[in-house]
């Protein structure tokens, strides 16, 4: 009977460690998750990097102060664009690859050609289209669109709907620039809102002297998005209901089904065939099936609780759920009158010995076996049965060393958790060190950015000899 005990004790350390491998599934992916998020934040940042250092030097830019707007918009809706594009994962589709910088498009949206108009009111930028159009006349039918600033559009928008339904209140001048859009329409053979959209930002968004905030303004929004991602992400790791009533379901059903098959056993070891069984007797193997799910059912929820909410080892979490099981057992035999105190002290004891070499024993196996379920199978197998022979074998003096050998591997394991602690901790201290030192290093101060990555590079591990730290160094680099 004592391999049937430890048939059923490696039966519900199995069901905790596979109960306990779903959740650590569960955390790998988030932090995986998580980690991709970060590059791809990374990534969103530098693309309004790139477009800082555009803004930052304005004597490269085309036109006077005045219509420097004009690339500047370019720009801005190319790189925020790319930056939200990157920031959930999917890749650029904007870029000024392979468009010259007079060509009839001024940048490519997913391959196709994109001119972009930013004139100062909606008559302007349209006209600027009619007279684009006249100038490449295939420019549409090659797959060409425009970009306008977005409170233009959606100006436009509203009054070419204002003149289809009620052009009664389109003012004089909206009423003549309805019929220049309808005639327009019909000479090209297109629909407007085909043809042209809006960017990302308003005409005063790009102008010279706000473009800086305009950016900055971007960079917290990508920041914020960003960190809603990543509550998501952690959102949809947490422990689900759903997760603990598969748990619940998977430990009920385990249970059930080897207390039937215990309990078959029994009858059949006993003597007596499958065919003699009595009403009585599959009574009495249904009865016992319906507690052994009950109490399954509580072990998988029990399990899951202690698992996931209050971060219990998943053998610690089991023994604790079958060392309740086991004591109440004996709590009602003792108000039954059926064992004395006396008999319930060292039978409980005896109860806690058990789950607690247990519990031990799988959490070594699972240590020294990495492979999910069957660590903890095979250590609680040697420990069990290590424990059955100290019982009836062993003298005091060796049941003694025993104990203190597995007091030393209690405290071994003690401490492998508390030395995971610690790295844990110096890992993330350096992570927020690393985050800080590259959000230093995009800075808008060009020294602090300057210095702050001169830090990033040598904390990085960079050869201090190669790095250029002052304007002594790069004389010299240059010279």
């Amino acid at each position: 009977m004592r391999l049937i005990h430890v048939l059923k004790s490696n039966q519900e350390q199995a069901t905790a460690a596979w109960i306990d491998h779903l959740k650590n599934l569960r955390i790998e992916d988030m932090i995986q998750q998580l980690a991709r998020q970060d590059k791809n934040f990374e990534n969103a940042l530098q693309q309004l990097n790139e477009l800082k250092i555009f803004i930052g030097d304005p004597e490269h830019i085309l036109g006077s102060y005045l219509t420097k707007h004009g690339e500047i918009a370019e720009h801005v809706q190319v790189r925020f664009c790319n930056a939200d594009k990157l920031l959930v994962g999917k890749a650029a589709n904007h870029t000024f690859e392979g468009v010259g910088r007079a060509a009839m498009e001024d940048y490519l949206r997913n391959g196709k050609m994109i001119q972009s108009k930013f004139y100062n009111g909606e008559k302007g930028t349209f006209n600027a289209i009619v007279t684009h159009l006249k100038s490449y006349p295939y420019f549409i039918k090659k797959g060409g669109s425009y970009d306008i600033p977005r409170d233009q559009y959606e100006s436009l928008i509203d009054i070419y709907n204002r003149g289809q339904t009620a052009r009664s209140s389109l003012s004089r001048s909206e009423e003549n620039l309805f019929k220049h859009m309808i005639v327009w329409e019909k000479e090209q053979d297109v629909k407007i809102c085909d043809v042209v959209h809006p960017t990302q930002v308003d005409y005063k968004d790009v102008q010279l002297k706000v473009v800086d905030k305009t950016v900055k303004d971007k960079e917290t929004k990508i920041e914020q998005k960003n960190e809603g991602i990543k509550d998501r992400i952690k959102d949809q790791h947490k422990p689900s209901m759903q997760e603990g009533l598969q748990a619940t379901a998977l430990a009920a059903g385990l249970e059930g089904g080897i207390t039937f098959c215990i309990k078959v056993y029994e009858k059949r070891k006993a003597g007596r065939k499958l065919s003699e069984f009595t009403t009585n007797d599959w009574k009495e193997v249904g009865i016992d099936t319906a507690k052994g799910t009950t109490k399954g059912a509580i072990r998988g929820s029990s399990v899951f609780a202690m698992t996931n909410f209050l971060n219990s080892p998943a053998p610690v979490a089991n023994s604790l759920v079958t060392a309740t099981f086991g004591v109440v057992s004996l709590a009602r035999k003792l108000e039954n009158n059926q064992i004395t105190k006396e008999e319930f002290t060292m039978n409980s004891e005896v109860v806690c010995l058990e789950v607690g070499t247990s519990a031990l024993s799988a959490m070594l196996g699972q240590t020294l076996i990495p492979i999910p379920v069957l660590g903890a199978i095979v250590g609680n197998t040697v420990g069990m049965l290590m424990l059955e022979i100290s019982r009836n074998y062993l003298d005091s003096d060796e049941q003694q060393l025993i104990q203190e050998y597995v007091t030393k591997m209690s405290d071994l394991d003690n401490k492998y958790v508390e030395e995971y602690s610690r790295l844990l901790k110096e890992i993330q201290n350096k992570e927020h060190k690393f985050n800080s030192l590259v959000e230093l290093a995009f800075d808008k101060d060009v020294n602090k950015a300057f210095y702050s990555s001169v830090a990033l590079a040598l904390s990085e591990g960079v050869d201090e000899g190669m790095i250029l730290k002052d304007l002594n160094d790069i004389d010299s680099y240059f010279n």
